[in-house]
């Protein structure tokens, strides 16, 4: 699913009025009956509703939602925050609001409106807001902040900038934001997700024609039918058609990252399974991962031993590993030469943030995959998020690497600057060692869909589902990522049918 930005989403309204051909007003009455069927989907048990219009089209779509909705049945009242005098279609939908009896129109909000069942529906300022909100409508927006009741807002908050950071903290923090046709990539930023609340997007039939001729740098990923035939073997397929992968992690009393990045491997069909591992922590692999072999390292406390790492497919480095010396020459001599899918994490990214002579060294197609605080140790510091997707898009252009950015809507960044966001996953996912799970599912399917993008979209995406079955069966503070790993045969069920 594309995120296109504001001019792209204006273009996109008026190619489809032209070309459908449909007129503006036509459209409003569309895109306000399906956020009517929403809500009357998902609050079904709630009648009564204050809508706050402002006077763009954002405001005539409240109007209109309030003429429909008082039309089924619901006490509606509507609160014209910015006067009776707007747009074409505002006024147009005015004049039909008016003629019905039962709607008050006001321009105030009451104390008798502080009650649990009432839905708010914010409607003052659309996507194209450009500047602070002040004066008299940030005082309507303070106090619906301040009243109980359910808040839902039309298309996106009044207060948020769709494609840059807001200014200022008079926005209207919403439950729920309906989208039209596409999200905004103020969706996808950490900063916002207070105001945003759950998102839905509502398809009001603007040209796909159009949309798909769009270019954007942003997305959010589904796997297609494409990535889900990557990930199977035919029927006559031995271990080694499913690949190769080495981990190289853990360390003295340090081997849970290495046990789960290996389950990770394991359940995410790699066919033969190596862990690097120092004298006395093998036995504990071999305890934990009757299935994995071993490369022994020669140093008793500390990975650093150079392997020859030829055959394998895929190599996860960095999960516990530690600093020591020998472990950062360990990666360098690694990147120096070895030829198959690299995938580096942890412990990793701070020995190239502390050795930055090795970040030229990169092979290309690398798949690096820190959370916000590694990610500064590389590029340095930011303010906000839309920041971060400058750092994330220049770094990975520059060293040619796949990074994913982890966080609510992990960032997947390939070496043209392409992000794709992921839609999976839970704050219970929250959790040490789940990082460490990630990296073990990238090595597994590395073998059989070989692109590093591809790779780390679709296992970011499975890592999210696995998460997300499990905090249905466990909840959000019992379940751990070893719940994880055992519904990752749920995540690949879920995506193989």
């Amino acid at each position: 699913m594309k995120i296109l930005n504001v001019k792209q989403i204006r273009e996109a309204d008026l190619y489809s009025i032209e070309n459908e051909p449909i007129a503006s007003i036509d459209l409003m009455e569309r895109a306000s009956k399906k956020v009517v069927d929403w809500i009357t989907d998902n609050f079904s048990n709630q009648n009564k509703v204050v809508v706050l219009a402002g006077s763009g089209n954002n405001g005539g779509d409240g109007l209109a939602i309030a003429r429909i909705l008082s039309g089924q049945n619901y006490i509606v009242k509507v609160v014209l925050a910015m006067g009776d005098k707007g747009s074409e279609d505002f006024e147009i939908n005015l004049s039909r609001l008016t003629s019905i009896d039962e709607v008050d129109i006001s321009s105030a909000l009451s104390s008798d409106e502080n009650v649990k069942d009432i839905i708010f529906i914010d409607a003052i300022f659309g996507s194209g807001l450009s500047r602070p909100i002040e004066g008299k409508i940030a005082e309507y927006i303070h106090k619906v902040n301040e009243l109980e009741g359910i808040k839902i807002a039309v298309d996106i908050p009044s207060g948020i900038f769709a494609d840059e950071p807001s200014p200022g903290d008079t926005i209207l923090k919403a439950d729920y934001t309906l989208s039209f046709q596409v999200p905004k990539l103020a969706f996808m930023m950490a900063e916002n997700q207070k105001y945003i609340g759950q998102f839905e997007i509502l398809d009001i039939g603007l040209s796909r024609d159009f949309i798909e001729n769009c270019i954007s740098d942003y997305s959010i990923y589904k796997p297609t039918d494409k990535n889900k035939a990557s990930i199977k073997v035919g029927s006559t397929a031995h271990k080694g058609d499913r690949g190769r992968a080495c981990i190289i992690g853990g360390g003295h009393a340090k081997m849970g990252a290495v046990i789960l990045a290996a389950q990770g491997a394991l359940h995410s069909g790699i066919g033969l399974l190596t862990v690097q591992a120092c004298p006395h922590c093998i036995q504990i692999v071999q305890i934990q991962i009757p299935e994995a072999l071993i490369l022994e390292d020669e140093n008793e406390y500390v990975l650093g031993s150079f392997m020859n790492y030829e055959k394998y497919d895929s190599l996860v480095f960095g999960p516990a590993v530690g600093f020591a010396n020998k472990t950062a020459t360990l990666l360098k001599e690694i990147l120096k030469s070895y030829n198959g899918q690299l995938i580096l994490d942890a412990d990793a990214i701070t020995i190239l943030a502390e050795n930055r002579e090795m970040l030229e060294m990169l092979p290309k197609g690398t798949i690096l995959t820190p959370h916000h605080g590694e990610f500064k140790r590389l590029v340095g510091d930011y303010s906000n998020n839309f920041e971060a997707l400058m750092q994330l898009k220049s770094f990975c252009m520059h060293h040619k690497v796949v990074v994913i950015l982890k966080g609510k809507y992990s960032a997947v960044c390939n070496s043209n600057g392409n992000i794709s966001f992921n839609s999976t996953g839970n704050p219970g996912m929250a959790k040490g060692g789940s990082g460490d799970l990630l990296c073990g599912i990238l090595a597994g399917l590395a073998p059989r869909i070989k692109k590093p993008y591809e790779i780390a979209k679709l296992a970011v995406f499975l890592h999210g589902l696995a998460g997300d079955i499990s905090l249905q069966e466990y909840g959000e503070n019992y379940m751990t990522p070893s719940t994880m790993v055992l519904n990752l045969k749920n995540a690949f069920k879920l995506i193989e049918n």
